[in-house]
């Protein structure tokens, strides 16, 4: 399992955290996010106001700095050898990236793709503007307001070009079944 990285991909609340630090924990491997390194920045520099502007602290500015900071840890954990579970909204552009990095330390990718029902994505949303159940920096109440299916399905639901294996995951209504087919799944792929 040392050379498997698995990818958790998919647009913003379709279950890549949740499901992505489980199967961290079964599998007995590291699991970093670009939320998770996004929130210590939040609280040591500052949350920004808006998602697109020239400011230093734009939402868009701090993504691409998360996901600089999120390459920088896999290649350590490719430096070492190690497995891990890497949770980001990557797009198309990232993958000239990951292609270096399989260039310079080959590893097996697999792409776990998250998606969730429209409806359901929209409730998803909705929920995380009104509870305030996420670090502010996250201005989801700016991704409530802007919210446009059509775009995250664009944007977000095609697998990176680097290879490796694809497994589709729904998580609308994702039981305990689901996560162990999941789980099962990757098992085989990586023994």
């Amino acid at each position: 399992m040392q050379n498997t990285i698995l990818f958790m991909q998919g647009g913003p609340a379709t279950g890549k955290t949740t499901i992505g630090q489980r199967l961290a924990r079964s599998l007995k491997i590291p699991y970093f996010s670009k939320d998770g390194v996004k929130e210590p920045i939040f609280d040591d520099v500052g949350c920004p106001v808006a998602l697109e502007t020239d400011e230093p602290l734009s939402g868009r500015k701090m993504d691409n700095a998360a996901i600089t900071i999120l390459f920088y840890l896999l290649e350590m954990q490719l430096q070492a050898g190690c497995a891990c579970i890497i949770d980001s909204t990557f797009e198309a552009r990232h993958a000239s990236k990951l292609q270096t990095l399989m260039s310079q330390f080959p590893f097996t990718p697999i792409q776990i793709l998250c998606r969730t029902e429209g409806s359901e994505l929209a409730k998803r949303y909705q929920r995380r503007a009104e509870t305030n159940e996420r670090h502010p920096g996250h201005l989801d109440q700016v991704l409530l307001d802007t919210f446009d299916m059509e775009k995250l399905e664009l944007t977000f639901q095609q697998p990176l070009d680097i290879g490796g294996r694809v497994l589709s995951v729904d998580s609308t209504d994702f039981k305990e079944d689901d996560y162990q087919k999941l789980l099962h799944s990757i098992e085989q792929l990586i023994n």
